[in-house]
């Protein structure tokens, strides 16, 4: 349990990213010893506690998720941990060896189906240490991961006391050589003076309370905040004023006059307005409800829209909702009565959008990630790939509180602008709020419950990134090396029941 507690920790604030270098190696040492039940049993031990800990946060919006995040995501830990033990036992080097690739091969078959939920990747761990982070403009966070798990092996065999002393004394330099070269590249490739952004924007932070947003009869509040954080930088020159998910608290395709509010808001800037809100529509005469937001114009004109593409599992919808209708919220509120009667916060019965869409502005066009959609490196970088100049992410993480999932969140959304050498804007509704840089460097910053408007430049892409062009070429090959080895050990067990059978 200290362990998965100390491996959990390295996603906390500022500067406990050093623990994941070493955090797995007293779990890999205990692992490699023991065989079957009792393998399995330590395996799922400590994949349950690494989740409790760092996903805690999840139980704030939905029971059912934390069961799903915690439970079921712990299984997909063991499953790898359980590969390696029969690799290792089979050969300890061919053990060694495979666990990186096993490890980022789960990590990226958790960016796969609406079952995703790509959360606690090791490599954000480092997202507090701009130098090291540099390396995923390459290797995308996946790759991140990848030395991380290689290093903690490297420590693991400098602790093994049955080696020679030459061999543990080797690993323990080609650890250090790893993080060192780390070190060096971002040093390299960092420029010394950063370079000013182009375009002004203003990131309105209202830090409305969930029970104040959704009270019924208090939008106008909403309305009169966000209008009240606009004029504070009305006279200012700003090009495109950026509002939170769901800060409008309507259906802004059927709510004529939330649209006239909205509206009257950008003609009286003059500039372009994005703003987060609900969006409906009707398909073979059921209606399907989407977590959406939309671009005014200058003029006032509800211009463009774009649908959240990437929903949370068993928070925001249930996967393939369409073939699953038993687990539909009105059907479950329906027979689970509790749900009313304690009022459960249960999921809600969102639909994806259909594809992402990037948004026009007369010197740039930008696409948006919708909270949870940041987690997805590969979504970011298909945005880029499209024409996007830059990328907006807006959310609503007051579900979460001042809990650690507000800054776990905040470390995601500003790998993907390392990893795509991408300048991107990230507004929350509660925090935080910021312009990061192509390098991830933070270019003004709204803390955690301030309620204010964030005037800043942002920059324009430049080029692309080695990773954005070639795309996540480890996680995708350790991935692949993950699927062959499962059914590699399959077909063997397989076969060794048959010959045990006949044999027998």
């Amino acid at each position: 349990m200290v362990w998965s507690f100390l491996l959990s920790f390295a996603f906390y604030p500022e500067y406990f990213g050093f623990l994941a270098w070493f955090s797995l190696v007293r779990p890999l040492m205990i692992i490699s010893r023991l065989k079957g039940r009792e393998a399995f049993n330590a395996a799922y031990f400590f994949s349950f506690f690494f989740n409790v800990f760092s996903l805690y946060w999840v139980a704030m919006v939905t029971p059912p998720g934390i069961f799903a995040a915690v439970v079921i995501v712990s299984f997909y830990f063991t499953a790898i941990l359980m590969v390696f033990n029969r690799l290792y036992h089979s050969r300890p080097l061919y053990g060694l060896v495979a666990l990186p690739f096993l490890w980022v091969g789960m990590e990226y078959f958790r960016t796969l189906s609406q079952f995703a939920f790509p959360w606690s990747d090791l490599g954000y761990t480092q997202a507090y240490y701009p130098v090291i982070l540099q390396i995923v403009s390459l290797v995308s966070v996946h790759g991140l991961s990848f030395l991380v798990v290689t290093v903690n092996i490297l420590l693991w065999q400098v602790c093994r006391k049955e080696l020679s002393p030459e061999r543990r004394l080797t690993s323990f330099f080609v650890s250090v050589a790893v993080v060192l070269l780390l070190v060096a590249y971002g040093w390299v490739v960092m420029p010394k003076y950063p370079e000013p952004g182009e375009i002004k924007l203003a990131l309105l932070q209202g830090s409305v309370p969930l029970e104040e947003k959704w009270k019924d009869g208090n939008e106008e509040h909403s309305f009169r905040l966000y209008d009240s954080l606009v004029t504070a930088t009305a006279d200012s020159g700003v090009a495109l004023y950026i509002w939170p998910e769901t800060s409008v608290p309507a259906y802004l395709t059927h709510n004529h006059y939330a649209r006239v509010r909205v509206g009257r808001i950008a003609r009286r800037t003059n500039a372009y307005h994005l703003v987060g809100s609900l969006a409906a529509e009707t398909f073979n005469g059921k209606q399907h409800y989407y977590n959406s937001c939309f671009q005014f114009t200058p003029d006032g004109q509800m211009q463009q829209r774009y649908d959240k593409v990437k929903l949370v599992p068993f928070s925001e919808h249930v996967p393939y909702q369409d073939a699953l209708p038993f687990l539909n919220r009105d059907v479950l509120t329906e027979y689970l009565t509790f749900i009313k009667k304690y009022n459960v916060q249960w999921w809600s019965d969102f639909y994806p959008g259909d594809s992402a869409k990037l948004f026009d502005l007369p010197e740039a066009r930008y696409g948006v990630l919708i909270c949870f959609e940041s987690t997805f490196s590969e979504y970011a970088r298909a945005m880029i790939l499209k024409g996007a100049d830059f990328i907006v992410g807006i959310t609503n993480d007051t579900w979460f509180g001042n809990s650690v999932g507000i800054y776990m969140h905040d470390r995601i959304f500003l790998t993907r602008a390392v990893e795509n050498r991408c300048w991107m804007a990230r507004v929350a509704n509660s925090g935080i709020t910021y312009i990061v840089d192509d390098y991830g460097r933070l270019r003004g910053k709204l803390g955690y419950n301030e309620v204010a408007a964030l005037k800043g430049e942002i920059g324009l892409l430049k080029n692309h990134s080695f990773y954005t062009r070639y795309g996540d070429i480890i996680g995708l090959t350790s991935f692949l090396m993950l699927i062959s080895l499962c059914v590699i050990l399959t077909v063997l067990w397989i076969i060794r029941k048959i010959f045990y059978r006949k044999a027998s």
